[in-house]
This record gives structure tokens, sequence and C-alpha cells, in this order.
């Protein structure tokens, strides 16, 4: 079997190689479709009675996303400026953020100390007169702190879910908040499930190309290293960087999202795949030694080529054991781990030996070239 696929290598060795290269453009389309997940809660198991209790509730009274935005007197102000956060030039800051907030269409309610003012007409001129006001109210303490230099709006909004909706929601408001005109000395920080989301959004993209691109790196280095040629470290980088590609594209084509547990899935899978390329590319530079290419592929690819499917299958059943995990998490970890490893044992039982006799030919035509002149 591996005889004769080494012999349709062998023959068709650049058609192989034109249409990997079709192939993977058209699988590459996939990773802009790659989402990224941080809803935590759904990567928690649902089946669970406290997780169903949590969806009924949110069900029936609103699956609300608050944004906390916290208001507060900057004590590093050089400036003498206002020392009480119930001001009513503060107020009235209050309650302008509030109507730009509750402009957007996915925010259901806010909730501030200016919820207790119908109107900026309505506060007082001087911060005495709202201390009186406020007093008069009961639960009004619960918006400020013990020493009143900071207070708390809350907006609540239902979101669906959607990252790029957070996204755009959280970017809103902090255009909302450089929209209003600021007393001197107030700082305004947001915080909340929104906005944390869309930070770790931010750190997974981060995370995916930097771990990404270092283990790349180091692994090419050391290739060159090991084989003292960078072609040689090629025949071997290229079904990894291959089965990667596939992996990602894949994952955005079956809507496999990214997420906490399987962002470092490509450094994972570039250092576990590393070691089937190497076994081939050392099998047949012995046999090379003494034989044609088309005879040292077909004696290559049979003898290490069991034992490389024996290993990547091996691999791929103990990781799809994952799938049998409580956690959603651990599920797609396995899942696209699984995948991972297909797709690169795939690239070097298949594409690999296509891509050595390619690369060999090009090389001793360039060499032919260069003696001639």
């Amino acid at each position: 079997m591996l005889e004769k696929l080494a012999e349709f290598q062998y023959k068709y060795a650049g058609l192989i190689f034109l249409l990997t290269l079709l192939f993977t453009v058209s699988i590459g389309f996939g990773i802009q479709n790659l989402r990224l997940q941080t809803d935590l809660n759904k990567e928690l198991p649902q089946n669970l009675n406290v997780i169903k209790l949590q969806n009924k509730a949110s069900d029936l009274f609103g699956g609300a996303d608050s944004v906390m935005l916290l208001i507060k007197l900057n004590k590093n102000c050089n400036t003498e400026g206002i020392k009480d956060i119930r001001d009513p030039k503060i107020i009235k800051m209050i309650i302008s953020l509030a109507n730009k907030a509750k402009e957007e269409p996915s925010v259901n309610s806010v909730q501030s100390v200016g919820s207790f003012f119908v109107s900026p007409e309505n506060i007082p001129e001087n911060t005495e007169a709202v201390k009186m006001i406020l007093s008069k109210i009961p639960d009004s303490e619960t918006f400020f702190n013990k020493d009143y230099s900071a207070t708390l709006m809350v907006v609540s909004a239902d979101l669906g879910g959607s990252e790029e909706k957070i996204k755009k929601f959280v970017s809103r408001i902090h255009e909302d908040i450089e929209s209003i005109e600021k007393p001197a000395c107030i700082d305004i920080n947001i915080t909340g499930n929104p906005p944390i989301r869309k930070v770790l959004m931010q750190m997974l993209r981060h995370d995916m190309v930097y771990t990404m691109l270092l283990a790349g790196i180091i692994i090419f280095i050391l290739l060159v290293f090991l084989k003292k040629s960078v072609i040689k470290a090629l025949f071997v980088f290229t079904p990894l960087m291959l089965g990667l590609t596939w992996t990602l594209g894949l994952m955005g084509w079956l809507e496999i999202p990214l997420s906490i547990a399987t962002v470092g899935i490509s450094a994972m899978i570039l250092g576990l795949g590393t070691e089937y390329g190497i076994f081939l590319v050392e099998r047949y530079e012995e046999e090379r030694k003494n034989k044609d290419q088309k005879a040292s592929l077909i004696t290559a690819l049979p003898s290490v080529g069991s034992g490389i499917i024996g290993s990547g299958t091996t691999t791929i059943v103990g990781f799809l054991a994952l799938l049998f995990a409580a956690m959603p998490m651990i599920q797609h970890l396995g899942e696209t781990l699984a995948l991972g490893i297909f797709c690169i044992l795939f690239a070097t039982v298949v594409v690999a030996p296509a891509v050595i006799i390619c690369g060999e030919r090009i090389t001793q035509g360039i060499r032919k070239h260069e003696k001639k002149n």
C-alpha cells in the first residue's frame, strides 16, 4: 500500500504539490472564521442542575451583561478641585453619561446615583443640598464608598454572548465616556463581564500568535542545526506548517472555537508533530546515499510510514478520549489536538514525500544552471 503510494508520489510530485497549495489556500480561508470563546459559562457542563437553574433564571429574568463604571476622585491630581463625589457637577456628569448609555440599543437599564434625580435641572447648586436629598432616599448610600471619593454606575445590557457585539458595545461605552464633559480630577474606569471578555479576546489572540511564532522559530532553528541545511529543515518544517494551517482553517469551517484551553494548540501541535517529518526525512536520506530518488522513496516511506501512522493514530485516540470529559473546554482541547495531529500526520505521509522530491529536483536544477554559467 505505502509502496504504491510512494510510486504515485514520485511520479506526480509536482501535481501533488500544486493540489496541496490549492487545498491549503481554500482551507486557509476558514481561519478568518475562527471565533474566540471568552464566555466561561459556556465552558462549564450544561447538564449540571446548578447550571440549568442559572440558565433558566437568565431566560426568565433576562440574561444581562453588566458593565460597571467606577467614577472616582483622582487623589493625585495637583489641581484644587472637587473633594466630595456628591458634588453637583459630578451628579450632572453622571446623568449625562447615563443618558448616553441608555441610547445604546442593547442597554436594558442604567443604575446610578443620577437615577434619584429626574433631570440635571433638579440638581441643587451646592454639595450640602445634594447630601440632604440623598440622606432622605433609602439605600442611596450603596452607590458610594465610605469616604465618598467614588461612586458606581451599572449598565445592564443583553449582548447575547456574541464576541463581536461585546467588543463593539465596550468600545461605544468608552466613546460615551470620552464624549461627555468631565470636571477636573475625575477618573472613570470601566469593568464588568463584557470588558473582561474583551480583554480576554485580546489576550487570547496575542497568546495564540506569540506562542505559534515562538514555537515555529525555535523548532525551525533546531531543525537547521540538526540537519545542517536550511533546505532539509524545510522538508521537515513544510508539512508542519501545512498541517497547522489545515487545522486552524478546519476549526474555522467547523465552528470549533478557540478558548482559554485551546489557545495554545498551535505550539502543541508543532511540538508533537515534528518527529513524524524527522523520521521520514532521516530514513529517506539514508537510502538516498546509495539509491536514486524513486528507489529511496519507495524504500523509505513503507519502512517508517507504518510506524508514523501507528504513532499518530495512538496519539489521536488518546486525545479523542478527552471528548468523554465532563468539561466542554477539555472536550474542545481533545478534538482540536486530535484534528491537528491528523492534519500533520496526513501532510507528512501524503504531502511531505512530494515536497522532498520537488525540493531535490529544484535544487538539482539550480546546481546544473550554476555549473553551466
